[in-house]
C-alpha cells in the first residue's frame, strides 16, 4: 500500500493558497489600469502579479492537475495575460 506523501493539513494550506491567488489576481486585475493612472509603475506591477497570481491557480488548480492539463492551463494562463493586458488598454484609452 503506497503511503500518502501529504497528510490533510498540508492539503488546506495548498487549497488557502490557491484561493489567495485567486482573489489576488481577480482584485490585482479589477483596480491595476486605476491605480496605473496615478501611479503607472505600481498599475503595472499590479497587472504582472495579476497574471503571475492567476497564472499560478490555474495551474496548480484543478485544471493543471488533470492528465494532459497542463498545456490547457498554460494556454488559460495565456489567455488570461491577454485579457488583463486589453482590459488596461481599454481602461486607459476611455478613461
Amino acid at each position: 500500500m503506497a503511503k500518502e506523501k501529504y497528510d490533510e493539513k498540508d492539503k488546506q494550506v495548498g487549497r488557502v493558497i490557491l484561493v489567495a491567488a485567486k482573489w489576488l489576481a481577480i482584485i490585482g486585475g479589477l483596480l491595476g489600469p486605476f491605480v496605473m493612472m496615478m501611479n503607472h509603475s505600481v498599475g503595472l506591477d499590479l497587472g504582472s502579479l495579476s497574471v503571475i497570481c492567476g497564472g499560478t491557480a490555474i495551474c496548480f488548480g484543478k485544471t493543471g492537475r488533470t492528465p494532459g492539463g497542463q498545456w490547457l492551463a498554460l494556454l488559460y494562463t495565456l489567455g488570461l495575460g491577454v485579457l488583463v493586458l486589453l482590459y488596461f488598454v481599454l481602461i486607459a484609452k476611455f478613461i
